[in-house]
């Protein structure tokens, strides 16, 4: 830890005292004081006032980060017990880790985690409970905002309690297994099992520590266990284990728990946290494969002690709440849902007001500037390649990822951030053989750019320029990337020697040896990781500033979890770079979509006191089951139908067939529709374009069965479509809808449909190497926020919007128009976009239905409708194989 870090972590200590930031001028007293204060320790040395300035930002930047205190519903059969036994609890473990804590967090942070982990070990089950007992809960968060800081003071707590046994699910590879290990050594145990010495922890008291029976470089090994072979009733303090998730792991710990404890286990609490629980973890019941092995293995577990409580962590909750039995009986009744469904809580937590996440960097209200597009990559690295992939160079687009990783690290040094990580990810494929072939590339290139560097850097500007045609294109990525991050050329050119030396390149994957071990650096180590699952699910790349990404999966918890860049990135978000693909980049701007529409259903579950097995059914009418539903069963089966509603929701084409004849068809659809219509009553112009208001219902159900629509746009297949507008129309009496011919209000309105004159809109494609027979909407959508407000008076638009920090806000049109006996709109569009890169561009039909609908009111019955995935498609368009071991990294 560097001194300015030092001074940091004591002055916000000091302020825990009081609770209270105070103004900048005592801050300035208070810093300058603890800053004589550590000059005079040995080793210590004076702060200047450059340092003292520096520490008084950040210390008022991180204590002004707040966090909620998130949402939680609970089974039926919940009884609260921890107020009751809180003054019989000795709290020694959590009181250690709560002074941790003021050091790296504000006071709002420190005291709402304080609630939250008081909240969980409540809705699990006292300890000293007698006889048999179970419970079970799932802890959402988001990928890299702290999942294992909420349940290291969760073991804290169940620690000082009274669980005897802790069980930590580590993930399914050793780096992260390690890597979940590292923290509890230092913020569990107080002591490091690798170099058998004091740590974190330790330094707010030593005179108690569990038993550990695993360590930071080595997994459960029965051989090791049985030299220390003991019966559990030895032990005045908890046994913990962090394990991998392994069938034989976990089978081996089962044999020698059960050896070792003839007389039962029923006088041992046992607590078992199942960190990425949505990974392996679920029963999918797909053949005999590992998944299914080891979910049994955490029954197993689960079983051999009659009072136990299993928490699963995830950001991807996705698998643990779709689970999908045969029938809505079963899912209350059977098998499944007393498998390892969380029935008696789910708790969705909130991030810290500082969190970057998905909808910060691809939502779409986001203006997010870290985002460049690969476009270069297909002879080089193309997105579907098969393990014998001989790579012939690196794409340009990957060079100047890396020159962007050395400019990163060289302003964070001027800037002050010495002594810190620094970090690139380069995910580009599942396949070692190329991951490896990968290294040895980007080393080569990184010791290049390290040589021209070491030779010309010292020179004069104009000197090093003309003598280096590398430093010349470092320059030219300064001036395109960093010109504005504070610093002159000159300045960065005299750094970047200091910077750019120490960086190395490793791989993860199960054949490297390579280590992510931050811990063996304290001054900060520079790195450049390559991989494809290893550099996913839960592993932290400290100091993550430039990430290079190619995959092809649509599936949400794989895209979310490959998504290493969400996280904190304090003093350097701006520097932070995110190359993927166009197409990627609309992937990531859907999830975070379907992401946030599931924690609002979590929110109305809260509000209405309903329990997880109520939300369970719920979420699987949700559209997002078309694509988690399928990925459970695309190996057992060819097609799966799912119960979808699609009330409150906006279905539009958002992928469509890359087809000049059925263009034509689908323009003569929609001028027969603008045709019928007129027929009925005449359109209103508004700034949106052309508005029909309360025309027949046939009419959009037409255009929902004869648009000539492609399988792989889901929503508008024309008969669970059509289905649906049929069901709202007979039972639901609805009558009638509106039309908006959408047009550009700026433009000239050059493009006739049905004697109509209107301006076509303008998007982009997301770049699809991998499927040119259809073009996909940059962001899985043909319209635009305001779309839907299309109808709505403005006085409630402006006030929607007032109500959303300036924004548009879907669902509240949605809404209001559920509200207001409004009928669905139909959204025509004529959209203008690039096909090609030199072609003409192309003007393309394509519609949207906004159907009204509040998430919060279920008082009417919802209308389902079966929609079919095909998984044939599915597998075509996911890296299925790459879900769950990562031996698979070599099958095609």
């Amino acid at each position: 830890m560097s001194d300015l870090d030092k001074l940091i972590n004591a002055v916000s200590c000091l302020l825990f005292k009081t609770g209270q930031i105070p103004t900048k001028e005592k801050l300035v007293a208070i810093v300058k004081a603890q800053a004589t204060v550590l000059a005079l320790v040995p080793g210590g040395s004076p702060y200047s006032e450059e340092e003292v300035q520096c520490a008084v930002a950040k210390i008022q930047t991180r204590h002004d980060t707040h966090m909620g205190l998130g949402v939680l519903f609970e089974g039926e059969d919940y009884k609260p017990w921890l107020a009751n036994c809180r003054g019989n609890i000795d709290f020694y473990y959590w009181s250690r880790y709560h002074e941790q804590l003021k050091e790296k967090f504000s006071v709002d942070v420190v005291g709402k985690l304080d609630t939250i982990t008081d909240k969980i070990l409540d809705h699990l089950e006292d300890p000293k409970k007698e006889g048999s007992w179970e419970r079970k809960g799932l802890v959402v968060g988001h990928v890299q905002s702290g999942k294992t800081a909420n349940y290291i003071g969760l073991i804290s707590k169940a620690a000082d309690a009274g669980y005897k046994v802790i069980i930590v699910l580590g993930g399914m590879l050793n780096s992260l297994r390690n890597q979940t290990q590292a923290r509890i050594d230092s913020d569990f145990f107080g002591y490091c099992t690798k170099n058998k010495g004091e740590i974190g922890v330790a330094k707010f008291g030593n005179a108690r520590r569990p038993l550990s029976l695993t360590s930071s470089i080595a997994d459960f090994s029965k051989a090791t266990a049985d030299k220390v072979q003991f019966d559990l009733n030895a032990l005045k303090e908890p046994v913990v284990f962090v394990l991998k998730k392994n069938v034989t792991t976990l089978r081996n710990v089962k044999n020698w728990l059960e050896s070792g404890n003839k007389r039962g286990l029923s006088g041992f609490p046992l607590l078992l946290i199942d960190d990425e629980a949505d990974h392996a973890s679920i029963n999918t019941n797909k053949e005999d494969r590992d998944p299914t092995k080891i979910n049994l293995g955490i029954r197993e577990l689960l079983n051999l002690f009659p009072r136990n409580s299993y928490v699963g962590y995830t950001a991807t909750p996705f698998a643990n709440i779709f689970i999908d039995p045969d029938n809505e009986d079963q899912m209350q009744n059977g098998d499944l849902y007393k498998d390892l469904f969380p029935r008696d809580f789910i708790l969705s937590l909130d991030p810290p007001s500082n969190y970057v996440g998905a909808e910060a960097i691809f939502g779409e209200e986001s203006d997010s500037e870290n985002l460049r597009d690969i476009d270069d990559n297909e002879d080089f690295i193309p997105i579907r390649h098969k393990k014998e992939w001989v790579l012939p160079a690196l794409p340009p687009s990957l060079e100047k990822a890396i020159d962007c990783f050395i400019l990163t690290k060289t302003i964070r040094e001027l800037r002050g951030q010495t002594g810190k990580h620094h970090s690139m990810m380069v995910n580009v494929s599942r396949f070692t053989d190329v991951q490896e072939q990968l290294k040895g590339a980007v080393s080569e290139f990184l010791k290049t750019r390290q040589h021209a560097i070491k030779l010309y850097t010292g020179l004069t500007e104009i000197e090093a320029l003309s003598s280096s045609s590398m430093l010349r294109e470092i320059k030219s990525v300064w001036e395109t990337e960093y010109s504005n991050a504070g610093f002159k050329w000159i300045e960065v050119q005299r750094h970047l020697n200091a910077a750019a030396s120490s960086i190395t390149v490793v791989s993860i994957n199960n054949r490297s040896t390579d280590r992510l071990d931050y811990a063996e650096y304290p001054n900060g180590r520079s790195l450049i990781a390559i991989g494809g699952l290893g550099l996913s699910r839960g592993l932290t790349l400290e100091g993550l500033s430039i990430s290079y990404f190619l995959r092809n999966s649509i599936m949400y918890d794989t895209l979310l979890q490959m998504g290493r860049w969400f996280g904190y990135r304090e003093d350097y978000q701006d520097l932070c770079r995110i190359f993927m693909k166009q197409e990627a980049v609309s992937w990531y701007a859907h999830i975070s979509s379907a992401v946030e529409e599931l924690r609002e259903k979590f929110r109305e579950m809260e509000r209405r006191g309903l329990t997880p097995l109520e939300f369970g059914l719920r979420v699987r009418s949700h559209p997002a089951a078309l694509i988690v539903t399928a990925k459970n069963k695309m190996r057992s089966a060819s097609q799966v139908v799912c119960e979808i509603a699609l009330g409150g929701t906006f279905a539009n084409t958002f992928r469509i067939a890359n087809n000049d004849q059925k263009f034509a068809y689908n323009k003569e659809v929609f001028e027969d529709a603008i045709m019928a219509a007129d027929k009925v009553k005449s359109a209103e112009p508004t700034k949106l374009g052309l508005l029909w208001r309360g025309v027949p219902i046939q009419i959009l159900e037409n255009i929902a069965k004869r648009f000539q629509n492609t399988p792989k746009s889901p929503y508008t297949e024309p008969e669970p479509l059509g289905k649906y507008i049929e069901l709202i129309r007979e039972e639901d009496g609805v009558k009638f809808c509106d039309i908006l011919l959408r047009s550009v209000d700026s433009g000239d309105k050059d493009y006739d449909c049905a004697g109509k004159a209107i301006s076509p809109i303008r998007r982009r494609l997301a770049d699809s190497t991998m499927d040119t027979s259809c073009l996909t909407f940059k962001k899985w959508n043909i319209s635009s926020p305001d779309d839907e407000s299309a109808g709505i008076p403005d006085e409630v638009v402006r006030e929607i919007k007032n109500l959303n920090k300036g924004n548009p806000n879907r669902k509240a049109y949605r809404k209001y128009r559920a509200d207001n006996g409004m009928p669905p709109l139909l959204i025509l569009f004529f959209a203008k976009v690039s096909v090609s890169k030199h072609g003409a561009p192309k003007i393309v039909p394509a519609y949207g239905i906004s159907f009204p609908g509040d998430s919060e009111d279920r008082s009417r019955p919802e209308r389902k409708v079966a929609y079919t995935a095909n998984t044939t498609w599915m597998l075509s368009n996911t890296e299925a194989y790459e879900s769950d071991n990562e031996a698979e990294e070599d099958v095609e």
